[in-house]
């Protein structure tokens, strides 16, 4: 009998009391490898119930796969009651989270439920993931989503903890902020399904940019819950250095591993008592922790003696390194940014932001500090600077008014050869119409009038003998096809 994912044990409903985690198992046991784009479109973009059920699903279908890697079943039935019992989404929510799950492309309907009634057993509906189409490319745009990725790469393991636990009994903030710790630091695969990450600290500007949070006052909250429950541990502080950002440095936080587990049993213990008796435990406090369980590595060890052995341990991702030697060139009177600086400002945003900003600082005229201009700027996503804009905005308008000057050129020309090319149609048409019976120029006068489009050219086809002969003889033309007449435009 297949048992549910999301059952727990009584040791971790003992820890659920408590709200305690007791860490996340180590990728050595059991772990989904999880498409990427359920935390890049699903988790960031969409409401807690269709989050929820969207992962009790995958979990469903990934937790369970055969000796050659595929899932053992892909169309899971589903039940209102297994939906709320395991999935955490209430009974009057499941129809609305059902359907945005399925308008985002992220399930599909395989057979649809039947009701209940006399003489007529009852049919839960069964859905499955909905997956791209071959040669579908990579996306983490929602309006571009058309199902899960299907090539290779693009996956992280993640711990079936945060699906059986995290997803299902927090709220979507802290769904957020657990599944980018996971995410980043956990591991990563490249297009070739190749490559991992180790176990690295993610920076608090990272996930405030990852998970998708615009209050910050959430944010904060969220993390600070999270390290309370045991989810998550800050590794390092942040503090800010006004002096060309050498000291400055950005909170980190990684994954609690089981193992650690007792290690930070007593810091998430004190934290969560100071939370049920009202107290918000300070910055310092949290660190000082930490910091006596081992779990904060202290800034105040010595440097290495040996700079270029410091040089070799610091490792950059290959996914950062353009970034990060970019940052590191940076040099503004000798004043250059640390290693850790740039590392942190390489992973806060994408290389092309970073050499805009970088290309934007001179005209922001940073005289007093240009280099922490430039790593606020990076790490806020500073638009840019007001002559840039301005000097932008009146580019588009020339390019615009350019545009509409040469459409106007373009459509007066089209209205001159038409002219040229009616005046030519009517001469090669006259000496037919003169040939015409006086019946069938009726005829031709007739339809020449009835083919007009205003009250205007009407009057003026029965007041007006030149006009009305020109219309004939225009009819004429497309009647006989004597010459391919253009009546578009009129005269």
């Amino acid at each position: 009998m297949r048992t549910p994912a999301n059952q727990t044990s009584a040791s971790e409903d003992k820890s659920t009391e408590t709200n305690i985690f007791k860490g996340f198992e180590h990728l050595t046991a059991n772990y989904i490898y999880c498409p990427n784009q359920f935390f890049e479109v699903c988790l960031r973009h969409q409401s807690r119930s269709c989050v929820r059920l969207v992962a009790y699903i995958l979990r469903q279908t990934l937790g369970y796969l055969d000796r050659h890697g595929d899932p053992v079943k892909q169309d899971i039935r589903v039940s209102y009651k297994d939906i709320s019992h395991y999935a955490g989404v209430s009974t009057r929510s499941i129809p609305k989270a059902l359907a945005e799950a399925e308008s985002g492309k992220f399930i599909c309907c395989v057979t649809p439920g039947i009701a209940k009634a006399p003489g007529q057993r009852g049919q839960a509906a069964e859905y499955r993931l909905q997956w791209g189409s071959d040669g579908d490319k990579y996306t983490n745009a929602p309006q571009r989503f058309t199902g899960f990725y299907t090539g290779e790469g693009y996956r992280s393991p993640i711990p079936n903890g945060y699906f059986d636990v995290v997803v299902p009994r927090e709220t979507l903030a802290m769904a957020k902020v657990v599944g980018t710790v996971l995410r980043h630091t956990v591991g990563y695969a490249n297009q070739f399904g190749t490559g991992r990450r180790s176990h690295a600290p993610l920076p608090y500007s990272y996930i405030h940019q990852f998970a998708n949070l615009n209050d910050p006052k959430t944010l904060s909250d969220t993390l600070k819950k999270a390290q309370q429950k045991g989810y998550i541990k800050r590794v390092t502080a942040g503090c800010f250095d006004t002096n060309a950002g050498k000291q400055s440095r950005a909170a980190s936080y990684a994954v609690i591993w089981q193992p650690e587990a007792a290690k930070v049993d007593k810091t998430a213990k004190t934290l969560a008592a100071c939370a049920e008796d009202g107290k918000i435990p300070s910055e310092k406090t949290a660190e000082s922790l930490s910091e006596k369980d081992g779990n904060n590595p202290s800034d105040r060890k010595t440097g290495f003696k040996d700079s270029s052995k410091q040089q070799a341990e610091f490792v950059v991702a290959p996914e950062f390194q353009e970034s990060f030697q970019l940052l590191m060139q940076v040099d503004f009177n000798g004043e250059r940014f640390s290693q850790e600086t740039a590392l942190q400002l390489a992973q806060s945003r994408g290389l092309s932001e970073i050499q805009q900003q970088i290309a934007w600082l001179p005209k922001r005229k940073a005289d007093r500090n240009p280099l922490g201009m430039l790593r606020i700027a990076i790490e806020q996503n500073w638009s840019a600077p007001t002559e840039v804009q301005e000097r932008e905005r009146n580019r588009a308008n020339a390019h615009k008014e350019k545009k509409r000057e040469l459409a106007k050129a373009t459509r007066m020309d089209e209205i001159d050869r038409a002219k040229q090319e009616r005046r030519f149609n009517r001469q090669q048409a006259m000496p037919w119409w003169n040939g015409l019976s006086r019946e069938k120029q009726a005829a031709i006068k007739q339809e020449a009038y009835e083919r007009l489009d205003s009250d205007f050219h009407r009057k003026r086809f029965r007041t007006n003998d030149k006009f009305c002969l020109e219309k004939c003889l225009d009819e004429l033309c497309l009647q006989e096809g004597i010459v391919p007449a253009m009546t578009s435009v009129s005269n």
